[in-house]
């Protein structure tokens, strides 16, 4: 191992929720049962983005706080005794946050009486020792003590995306003293957010100074009866209280782990658990966004046999169906070949021999031979170029994603990662022919997933709209786009001269109402003339939008000019 990622779980946590939760009553991310969900999607994300940072045999590792009752609480009964209860909306996500790590394939621990803290420097400490490089992730400086040659500290400020990277390098700039200084300022100063009184009357610049002076919190307290005035006095009747900071600050190195660094290798996460587990708690975009390298491929190799004429006999009764085409360009774009699979055996035909193939052309157009397709309606279009009626469709993997989740991307790897299944890198080819193996492993899984589809449609209680509307209407929509419809060019033409002279009009009144032009276009110019200029009530933050605008519209008559000009602009 070369580099190691350990991430203080409480501190992006915490983080997370009050990111995204927002006043007395926030309206928080919830699923349709009512589980809150809000800091579960927001640690997600920043995970994913440090998954992103990682390369083969890096490692990664969580720390996560058992309870409240550590040993420092026990040390000193006021130990973060001025904290806030914790909201019972993050309380729930709790055990969520450690089923996320799980999903996402990254060794998490806890121990109850032992902080986040001393886990995380454990293992990063234990980490550099043996010359691995180590990347600390947290908002709590204590954590900057642990700092050397090997250890960085990148201290949260607003997620992941604003960070102040501190290191042995850059410490005493930062700072004003090292690393490991910090537990002596922190025996000076204390700790608000730990509720450690420190010293009472010492503030920064005063600590800072004593520890360049000095260079301990030890070294200071034995000067302190030459430190003459109010200082001196201070610093001597309240020593045992600035011991008892610096001893509750200091990070427990050494705590016993029941796993070895080797354990904490990144071996990447399973599509299919991490696919459940956004379903369970509707974080459609979670399996989209998780880095596809890091995927653990499935054991099974499917053989994709290449052939020039189906001659197999096969008692087919149904089969899985994939087309190797661009599917973002289906009405242009030329087919390169089909595959087909039986569950048993898969295979894959070049659009050239399957134009010259009667079994194989035969098996498409049978009613009574069940497909599940990738993208139906593109497939029906596409083939339907060549003379080929396919026929006898009954599940189509793209459909069924889009009711699972509207936002789901066309693309095919994300689209059966969705359904828990990774298809792994397309080959590219100069010769632009094709990639049978990728092209065999979605015709595979799409008749393995024929079940899947059924099970996490019912699930939503969609499944009956699926195949009563929405296949149905498949099959509709192909025909329409086969078909097309007649288009009369100079009519068109026509309406648009007639449209423009309409936009130039309302964008006239617009300007004569103002007695100024202005760009029409502007979301923030319309703002500006709106709130700015006119005065008129601002409900939205600035807003423009077509609802935002019409309720505006009693309040001036440009209102109703602007919305004219953007309904022709548009047209």
């Amino acid at each position: 191992m070369k580099h190691l990622f350990v991430i203080d779980g409480n501190s992006l946590l915490f983080r997370a929720y009050y990111a995204t939760s927002y006043g007395p009553n926030p309206n928080i991310m919830r699923t349709k049962e009512g589980t809150p969900t809000n800091a579960i999607f927001a640690f997600a994300n920043m995970l994913l983005k440090l998954l992103a940072k990682v390369e083969k045999g890096d490692g990664i590792f969580v720390g996560f706080d058992a309870d409240g009752n550590t040993f420092r609480k026990q040390e000193y009964s006021q130990y973060k005794a001025n904290r806030k209860p914790c909201p019972e909306d993050l309380k729930i996500q709790f055990p969520l946050s450690r089923e996320l790590c799980k999903a996402l394939g990254i060794l998490c621990f806890e121990e109850h009486g032992v902080e986040a803290d001393d886990l995380c420097g454990t293992i990063a400490s234990l980490a550099s020792s043996k010359g691995i490089k180590v990347d600390v992730y947290t908002s709590d400086k204590d954590y900057l003590q642990l700092i050397d040659e090997n250890i960085d500290i990148n201290l949260l400020k607003t997620g992941l995306s604003n960070m102040d990277l501190v290191t042995n390098a850059n410490m005493q700039e930062k700072y004003g003293f090292s690393p490991k200084q910090i537990i002596d300022y922190k025996g000076l100063r204390g700790d608000a957010s730990d509720n450690l009184p420190g010293i009472p009357g010492v503030g920064e610049k005063t600590a800072v100074k004593l520890i360049g002076e000095y260079g301990s919190l030890e070294a200071i307290f034995k000067a302190a009866p030459s430190i003459k005035g109010k200082l001196g006095e201070t610093l001597r009747q309240n020593e045992e209280q600035g011991r008892e900071c610096y001893k509750l600050a200091t990070i427990d190195t050494h705590v016993p782990l029941p796993f070895s660094l080797d354990d904490l290798a990144y071996k990447g996460f399973e599509i299919a658990v991490l696919s459940s587990f956004a379903k369970k708690l509707e974080l459609n975009q979670l399996l989209a966004r998780a880095p596809s390298r890091l995927a653990k491929k499935e054991n099974k190799e499917i053989e994709t046999k290449i052939i020039h004429s189906f001659q197999i006999e096969e008692d087919i009764k149904r089969i899985g169906l994939a087309f190797e085409l661009d599917f973002s360009n289906y009405h242009s774009a030329e087919p390169l070949g089909l595959a087909l699979s039986t569950g048993e055996n898969t295979y894959y035909e070049s659009l050239d021999d399957l134009k010259k193939d009667k079994v194989l052309i035969g098996i498409l157009e049978n009613p009574n031979i069940e497909k599940t397709i990738y993208d139906g309606k593109a497939s029906i279009y596409s083939l339907n170029r060549y003379g080929i009626k396919i026929a006898g469709i009954a599940d189509d993997l793209l459909l069924a994603a889009y009711l699972l989740d509207s936002n789901v991307s066309e693309d095919p790897s994300l689209v059966y990662r969705s359904f828990g299944v990774e298809l792994g890198e397309k080959e590219s080819s100069l010769l632009n022919d094709g990639d049978a193996s990728f092209a065999g492993n979605m015709a595979y899984n799409a008749y393995r997933l024929k079940e899947e589809i059924e099970r996490q449609l019912k699930a939503i209680d969609a499944y009956e709209l699926y195949k009563k509307t929405e296949m149905p209407l498949l099959f509709v929509l192909a025909k329409m786009e086969i078909e097309g419809f007649p288009i009369h060019k100079d009519k068109l033409l026509e309406f648009g001269s007639v449209f423009k002279e309409k936009r130039d009009a309302a964008e006239k009144a617009v300007f004569t109402t103002l007695g100024h032009p202005f760009n029409l276009n502007s979301p923030k110019q319309i703002a500006d003339v709106l709130y700015k200029e006119l005065k008129l009530p601002d409900r939205h933050k600035g807003g423009t939008g077509v609802d935002v605008l019409s309720e505006l519209y009693q309040y001036h008559p440009i209102i109703r000019d602007i919305l004219e000009y953007r309904k022709y602009a548009k047209l």
